[in-house]
């Protein structure tokens, strides 16, 4: 840096903010600098644009899953040299129009599905890059990064249906439209349609996937006198929710009902039993998510569906009813 700012006639420090981006060094200094790099074979260095500010659009936080998922995002901030900020997504609320005016907001993530289209709209005319965090949308104009839950869900119930649970209860949240929950119980028909099983519509249950919800759900089941030898719930959080109800029915994990999770937030392997669970690959989605904000090139909005992975603990086990017989 010295022997260029020699060269060049200039400050080392001028030469720092030249590398570094920064907006302060005129056009004939840019010009000398880069001269002077030339004479003396040094490799360039080229400046890289300001990343902005990246707008994360905060849907529920009662959920586990997207609380691990922000943490996620603040770890690897520091690698891309961006900011980011978090905006809580409620009903019809327009507040968030303040932060697009007053910030300069270059990147836009959500995390949920079902997102205001009048706020997608608003952010699409700025002409600002949003990409869909971990499910499919609708809207075209973004760029989507998720697992495929179709296939996934179907792994995680074929894998319940060969340990000879036949009898699934399911727990998801609503769907709606391509959502994930609309493609996790897909995934589950075809399963049970590849065994030659009558898919029982009356044992899929809704809620938040929220450990209270995969408690309530579980509790109101057995007090129906709902059969089931093995749950699946469509978030981790709801599956530990599933576990307690039926410690206090006096039912044990993974003996009398199997228990299996979904999403493998870092609580499914810090609980005894370890939860059985289908694993997505949240570092890895991050990464894709950021990196798609360093590219300064206009690309394509384009799909990109990362690996899972079923991850084997401790809850599901073959039907011991099966094995009694």
């Amino acid at each position: 840096m010295r022997d260029v700012a020699k060269r060049a006639g200039v400050s080392p420090a001028t030469v720092s903010r030249y590398f570094h981006g920064k907006n302060v060094v005129t056009t004939e200094t840019s010009k000398r600098i880069e001269k002077a790099v030339r004479e003396l074979s040094y490799k360039p260095v080229y400046k890289q644009k300001n990343p902005g500010v990246i707008a994360v659009l905060i849907p529920n936080l009662k959920l586990a899953y997207f609380s691990e998922v922000l943490k996620n995002f603040l770890d690897a901030v520091p690698k891309y040299g961006c900011r980011m900020i978090f905006i809580p997504v409620v009903g019809q609320d327009e507040s968030y129009k303040q932060y697009f005016k007053e910030l300069d907001i270059t990147g836009v993530i959500y995390l949920e599905e079902n997102t205001n289209q009048d706020m997608l709209n608003y952010i699409a005319a700025k002409s600002i890059k949003m990409v869909m965090f971990g499910a499919i949308s609708e809207d075209q104009r973004c760029k989507m990064i998720h697992i495929n839950d179709l296939a996934a869900a179907h792994e995680g119930a074929r894998y319940l249906l060969e340990l000879k649970h036949e009898r699934i209860l399911i727990i998801s949240d609503y769907p709606k439209s391509i959502s994930s929950g609309f493609q996790r119980i897909a995934g589950c028909k075809r399963a049970f349609e590849e065994y030659g099983l009558e898919f029982d519509a009356d044992r899929v249950k809704y809620g938040e996937l929220t450990y209270n919800s995969g408690y309530r759900i579980t509790t109101q089941a057995l007090q129906q006198g709902i059969s089931f030898t093995a749950v699946f719930a469509f978030s981790d959080e709801a599956a530990l929710g599933v576990i307690s109800a039926l410690a206090e029915r006096g039912l044990r994990v993974p003996e009398d009902v199997s228990v299996m999770g979904f999403d493998g937030i870092s609580l499914s392997r810090q609980v005894t039993p370890k939860l059985t669970t289908i694993r997505q690959p949240i570092k890895k989605m991050i990464e894709q998510t950021l990196d798609t904000f360093q590219n300064q090139k206009r690309e394509e909005n384009i799909e990109i569906t990362l690996p899972y992975k079923l991850e084997e603990g401790e809850t599901c086990i073959l039907n011991q009813k099966i094995l009694k017989e």
